[in-house]
């Protein structure tokens, strides 16, 4: 879930530096055309976007009596995206952060960011539209990339630093069917004279809206294939399909992967729905609300990527980890009920089942969000978890400010 928080002095610094360079964006441009006509902005040209947010987040986690873990951390990403001509467009991006509630990769709660990696330019990439003029946009460079649902390969928008993906790009559409192809690179062997492999990611598929039942409404169909050859002798294999749309009024969510490397084999699927309840809305002060039922089930043999959208995968408390809920030897049933008590604001009841290899653990969940003065974002998240390992409890609270 993704909520945002602002710094009064942070924002003002940045308003005014945004407003002192647009004034001198003339005469600086002017400047260097006299200097080197090379480096001016193209004639084409047709403006700089920049964009962020800053987002503040505290997480507090007790387990049982022998930790009580109390963790502030901020995040200030900054979004350049330069229109170079009508069919080509430039991104950079930068990350600044402090993960204290976070492992290095925003994977691991409870310890610390490596300092090293706390300023980075996450994303750089370039996109061109009919690149050979068959009508086709291909991409190059890092970006963020989410394969299906997210399930198996996905960037979790909740880390610090969101997972990105370097590689390149393809996407075809026509008329119902939207292709896509990417290849992402692996570990560049052979540097050190080891190895002479050269290892990477390949994923096709195709995104189809069909329409032909009208009752159902239009079904969103992907088809997915990834291999991972940064392995080893045995190759890693995916091959899964995700369904999304609303039918008879209920939004529903449902995915399935076979995954195989050698003789390790297995599947996973997952099926979820939203069922909008208007009847809540004669209850005096609730203005909406809606009914939420989700399971999921994978082998022992399944595996993902390690970089998924894991948070609230099964739970605030994000005790599956990395692989999300697509853990091997993992089965989840989710019951929740969504509300909104007023406008502008949105909360949820949960209550989550999990067994994973043999542990099983009950979840609850509430949470609220509303959006404050000043277009800030504000999330506030409770989870209790009764295991028969011990009890935890951990609670959020994050806002935050997109600019």
């Amino acid at each position: 879930m993704k909520v945002r928080l602002f710094n009064l002095v942070a924002i003002a610094a940045i308003t005014l530096s945004a407003q002192g360079v647009a004034q001198q964006n003339d005469s600086l441009e002017r400047a260097l055309a006299d200097i080197n006509p090379g480096l001016a902005a193209p004639q084409g040209n047709a403006g700089l976007n920049i964009d962020g947010d800053f987002r503040a987040r505290n997480r507090w986690a007790k387990e049982n009596d022998n930790t009580n873990n109390r963790d502030v951390d901020t995040r200030v990403r900054l979004n350049f995206l330069f229109n170079v001509n009508e069919a080509a467009t430039a991104g950079i991006s930068f990350n600044g952060r402090e993960s204290w509630g976070d492992g290095g990769f925003g994977l691991t709660p409870g310890t610390f960011d490596d300092p090293r990696d706390e300023k980075t330019m996450e994303r750089a990439w370039v996109a061109v539209n009919s690149l050979m003029g068959e009508g086709g946009t291909a991409k190059i460079g890092r970006d963020y990339y989410t394969l299906g649902a997210g399930r198996v390969l996905g960037t979790d928008e909740w880390d610090n630093r969101p997972v990105t993906q370097s590689g390149i790009w393809y996407d075809y559409a026509m008329d119902s069917v939207s292709m896509h192809f990417a290849m992402l690179n692996g570990v560049e062997k052979g540097w050190d004279g080891s190895d002479n492999g050269d290892d990477a990611v390949y994923i096709a598929s195709f995104d189809w809206t069909m329409d032909a039942i009208e009752q159902l409404g239009p079904v969103h169909m992907t088809p997915y294939w990834m291999r991972n050859e940064d392995t080893g002798a045995e190759h890693e294999t995916w091959l899964g399909v995700h369904l999304g749309g609303t039918a008879l009024g209920v939004d529903y969510d449902i995915e399935y992967s076979d995954y195989e490397q050698g003789d390790q084999t297995g599947n996973a699927w997952y099926a979820g729905g939203a069922l909008h309840l208007d009847a809540l809305g004669e209850i005096p002060g609730i203005s909406g609300g809606a009914l939420h039922i989700a399971m999921s089930d994978s082998d022992d043999g399944f595996a993902t990527s390690g970089a998924t959208q894991y948070h609230n995968a099964a739970g605030f408390s994000d005790r599956l980890g990395a692989d999300g809920i697509w853990t091997a030897d993992t089965q989840t049933m989710n019951l929740g009920l969504g509300f909104s008590p007023a406008e502008g604001w949105n909360g949820n009841i949960s209550m989550i089942s999990v067994e994973s290899a043999g542990q099983e653990w009950d979840e609850i969940d509430v949470s609220l969000g509303h959006t404050f003065g000043g277009n800030v974002d504000g999330w506030f998240g409770y989870a209790m978890v009764d295991d028969d390992a011990g009890d935890s409890d951990t609670l959020w609270a994050v806002l935050e400010l997109a600019f």
